[in-house]
């Protein structure tokens, strides 16, 4: 087995082992993630490397936020709803673009979210 039919096969292991509150933080790592690889396609000016890496975190920011349940708390819903939807449109910017600016503002804020998530999961 190669390295990386051995990775995806960690991966795939940890994704179906995971808490919902786990699957969530995996979402927003992976997320950073892609936005890290994009801007490191915008200083190589790879134009295509930079559209394929912001559309899988594009995927993602949808993803956290069909994740949203607002019959937990709806006002916090709607905040996060606008949140990542604000996080959304500026990768789609960064995308059309092929510039960093949005890319780190997105990127920003998904660190933000991804801090706050892990401490709620510790008080938890």
């Amino acid at each position: 087995m190669n390295y990386q039919n051995a990775q995806a096969n960690y991966l795939a292991n940890q994704i179906l082992s995971a808490s919902p509150n786990r699957l969530i933080e995996l979402l927003f790592e992976n997320a950073i993630k892609q936005t890290k690889l994009a801007e490191m396609a915008v200083e190589k000016q790879d134009v295509l490397a930079i559209h394929t890496h912001l559309i899988k975190a594009q995927k993602i920011v949808n993803e956290l936020q069909q994740s949203l349940n607002p019959e937990v708390n709806p006002e916090l819903t709607n905040d996060l709803e606008a949140l990542y939807e604000f996080i959304y449109q500026k990768l789609v910017t960064a995308n059309i673009n092929k510039e960093s600016k949005s890319i780190q503002e997105a990127q920003k804020l998904l660190m933000e979210l991804l801090e706050t998530w892990q401490t709620i999961m510790v008080q938890q």
